[in-house]
C-alpha cells in the first residue's frame, strides 16, 4: 500500500473526510479503467484515509449504542458514511484476491448497517440477528436468498422489502440532486446540512443491502469455482497416477487383405483389379478368331506401343490415296464425288442434337 505525503498524514478528520468523499465522486463519474494504474493508485490512497478517518472516529467515541441520531452533532453524522465508502473503495481493489476484497467488502458494509439500526436511521426490516453483534456472517445481515426464500410469507416479505426500498431510493436520489448545490455554498445552513447528510446515509443503506447480497452470491460463486479447480486437480492426479502404475497396452497393428486395399485404390465398384491389359486382351481376341489383322487401325495405342511403325503405315496410305487419285482410280472418284455432293446437302454439325461427335 502506497504510504501517505506528511501533508496527508497531519489532515484533520473534517478535511480527511471531505477528501474521501471527493474521492469517491470521482471513482463514480470516471471514465478511467478500473484496472489502471491512475485508478489503482487513487483506489489505494483512498482506501488509507478511510482507514485512518475510520482510526479518528473510534479514538474520539463519536458514536455510541445509547444514543438516538438526534443527540449526534450534524457535523458528526456525516461520518457513518465512512464505513459503506470502505466498502465500495475495497470492492473496486484489484490488487488483492478476489475473495478477500468481496469478504472485506462485506463485512464494511456488515458494520454500516449495524450502525444505521442502533441509531434507528432505516425504518424497513434489514433483517439482522439479535444479540449477535459479534458475528460478521454475511447471512447475520441480509439473510441468504435460500433462507428468505424458505417459505411464501418470507417470499413475499422479501418482495415487498424490495419494492419498498426501490421507491425510498429514487425519492432519495431526488433528495440529494436537490441538496447537492446548497451543500457546496461557502455558508451553509445546519439544518441543510444534517438533510443532505442523513439523505445520503439512508441511500448508502438501500446500497449497501444490494451489495451485501451481492457479495453473498459472489462468495458462493468463488466457493463453488475453487471446489471445482480443486477436484479436477485431484481428478488430474488420480488419472496420472494410475496410467504410471498400469503398463500400456502395446499396440498391435492390422493388415487389410489384398481385395480390400484393391478396392480402395479402384473404387468399391470394382470386384477385383484387372487380370490383363488391353492389348494382351486384343491378342486373346486375335488368337480366338473374332478379330482380324484387316481391321487394326490406327489408335493411340498402337502409336504408344511402336511410334515408327504408326508412322511408316499412314505414310503408306497416304502415298496409296496419291496413287489412286494421280491414276483416277473410278471408285476412289466415285467416293470423293459423293462426299462432295453430300457435304453441298448437308451443313457442318447437320442433325447433331445432343452436341455429340
Amino acid at each position: 500500500m502506497a504510504c501517505a505525503s506528511p501533508d496527508e498524514q497531519d489532515m484533520t478528520l473534517p478535511e480527511c473526510f471531505d477528501s474521501i468523499f471527493k474521492m469517491h465522486q470521482y471513482f463514480e463519474t470516471t471514465d478511467d479503467p478500473s484496472s489502471s494504474d491512475k485508478f489503482q493508485g487513487k483506489l489505494r490512497q483512498a482506501i488509507e484515509n478511510t482507514q485512518r478517518a475510520i482510526r479518528m472516529v473510534n479514538d474520539l467515541d463519536l458514536f455510541s449504542r445509547n444514543e438516538d441520531i438526534e443527540e449526534v452533532a450534524t457535523n458528526e453524522v456525516k461520518y457513518m458514511l465512512l464505513s459503506a465508502f470502505l466498502g465500495c473503495f475495497t470492492c473496486l481493489n484489484t490488487h488483492m484476491s478476489r475473495a478477500d476484497a468481496v469478504m472485506k467488502s462485506k463485512m464494511c458494509y456488515t458494520d454500516f448497517l449495524k450502525l444505521l439500526r442502533t441509531y434507528s436511521i432505516i425504518e424497513y426490516d434489514i433483517s439482522l440477528s439479535e444479540g449477535d453483534d459479534s458475528n460478521d456472517d454475511i447471512e447475520n445481515v441480509v439473510p441468504s436468498n435460500r433462507m428468505r426464500g424458505s417459505d411464501l410469507n418470507a417470499m413475499s416479505a422479501q418482495r415487498n422489502n424490495k419494492i419498498q426500498r426501490f421507491k425510498e431510493k429514487k425519492e432519495l436520489e431526488k433528495r440529494i440532486a436537490e441538496l447537492q448545490p446548497q451543500v457546496e455554498k461557502e455558508h451553509v445552513d445546519d439544518e441543510v446540512k444534517r438533510d443532505f447528510y442523513l439523505t445520503q446515509i439512508r441511500h448508502w443503506a438501500n446500497r449497501a443491502i444490494d451489495e451485501v447480497d451481492s457479495c453473498n452470491l459472489e462468495l458462493q460463486m468463488l466457493k463453488h469455482r475453487q471446489e471445482m479447480a480443486a477436484s479436477d486437480d485431484a481428478k488430474g492426479n488420480q488419472s496420472s497416477n494410475k496410467s504410471s502404475a498400469t503398463k500400456p497396452k502395446p499396440f498391435r497393428p492390422f493388415i487389410l487383405t489384398k481385395t480390400n486395399l484393391q478396392k480402395q485404390v479402384f473404387g468399391a465398384g470394382y470386384p477385383a483389379i484387372p487380370t490383363m491389359t488391353v492389348d494382351e486382351f486384343y491378342q486373346e481376341k486375335l488368337r480366338e478368331g473374332h478379330l482380324s489383322e484387316s481391321v487394326q487401325g490406327h489408335s493411340m495405342q498402337s502409336w504408344a506401343a511402336d511410334p515408327d511403325k504408326d508412322a511408316q503405315d499412314r505414310e503408306r496410305e497416304a502415298a496409296e490415296k496419291e496413287e489412286k487419285q494421280e491414276r483416277e482410280d473410278e471408285e476412289e472418284l466415285q467416293r470423293a464425288r459423293a462426299m462432295d455432293e453430300w457435304k453441298d446437302d448437308h451443313r457442318r454439325g447437320d442433325g447433331n442434337r445432343y452436341n455429340k461427335g
